[in-house]
């Protein structure tokens, strides 16, 4: 990790001696700011849809833990160490789908930087700053 961080640093060197100054305007979202992203994302509506989701199920799977935990009957056991398995399930791919979508905007992020800096390179080539 230490190696990133450096190599980093010396990006934003070289680019502050080209006089790319725009790259840190853009700068690095925190988590809050990339949880909330996928709400303003091309598939705005499904945030909200599987946050739902998995609260909810979410909800069923602790309900379904207190059942078993409070029955004696082996088949009600059964049934409902079953109903949390797959509440559980649920949750852990929503939150799969949640994160997923969080790094294909980070992605996505840093392709535009990518593009803004080809971009910038293809100008000072040309002649034009």
């Amino acid at each position: 990790m230490d190696r990133k961080v450096e190599v980093d640093e010396l990006i934003r060197e070289a680019l502050k001696a080209e006089g790319v100054e725009g790259l840190e305007r853009l700068g690095e979202p925190g988590l809050p700011d990339m949880v909330t992203e996928v709400f303003r994302s091309r598939l705005r509506w499904y945030g909200p849809m599987f946050l739902a989701m998995i609260l909810v199920f979410a909800v069923l799977a602790v309900l379904c833990a207190v059942r078993f935990l409070g029955t004696n009957d082996v088949p009600d056991m059964i049934r409902w160490g079953a109903g949390f398995f797959l509440c559980y399930l649920v949750v852990m791919g929503g939150q799969s789908w949640y994160w997923m979508q969080m790094e294909r905007l980070a992605m996505t992020r840093e392709i535009k930087r990518v593009e803004l800096m080809v971009a910038h390179l293809a100008a000072i080539l040309r002649g034009q700053p």
